[in-house]
């Protein structure tokens, strides 16, 4: 008997919370201008990696310029989703900020990539003549020893001979 109590107060509780929840998460996968929004922060995020990356200012800044444009496209459409929600220009300047934010993101991506890779050449080329450079300096300091090496053990190996064939006479 005690039972029932208990599920109808479990019920009530788990109904309380789901009418507690809110359900604009739900549907805010449909809706561009959150698309937009979360695209601009993902190119953001994409050009600061770049950035760490090590790739150039330079390179970036026509990134930056695109990314500005969309940010200025996000906010004309929020402006007019405010003014109407039903307008369509809202949605199409959503759309093109989506486009543009995915466009610096991937171009964002490949130079911090190709970034990347140049750096990693670098230190295999800076890796590689340092130690050609040590091969050489132990080239020049140990050659001496090496020859002065090889001479002894020439003079070990010479036989000696004894008696009229010896030419020191």
């Amino acid at each position: 008997m005690r039972t029932r109590p208990l599920a109808l107060l479990f019920c009530i509780l788990l109904s309380s919370i789901l009418l507690l929840m809110n359900t604009e998460h739900a549907s805010a996968g449909t809706d561009p201008i959150t698309t937009a929004r979360t695209d601009l922060v993902a190119a953001f995020q994409s050009i600061q990696t770049a950035q760490r990356q090590g790739a150039s200012n330079t390179d970036l800044l026509p990134l930056i310029i695109q990314l500005n444009t969309a940010l200025q496209y996000e906010e004309n459409a929020t402006a007019l989703q405010q003014q109407d929600p039903t307008d369509p220009t809202a949605t199409a300047y959503a759309l093109q900020s989506i486009n543009l934010s995915t466009n610096v993101s991937l171009q964002a991506q490949r130079l911090g990539d190709e970034a990347q890779s140049a750096s990693l050449r670098r230190s295999v080329a800076y890796g590689l003549a340092l130690t050609a450079a040590t091969v050489a300096a132990l080239g020049v300091v140990g050659a001496p020893r090496l020859i002065r090496f090889i001479q002894k053990n020439r003079l070990r190996r010479a036989r000696i001979v004894y008696g009229e064939d010896n030419p020191a006479r």
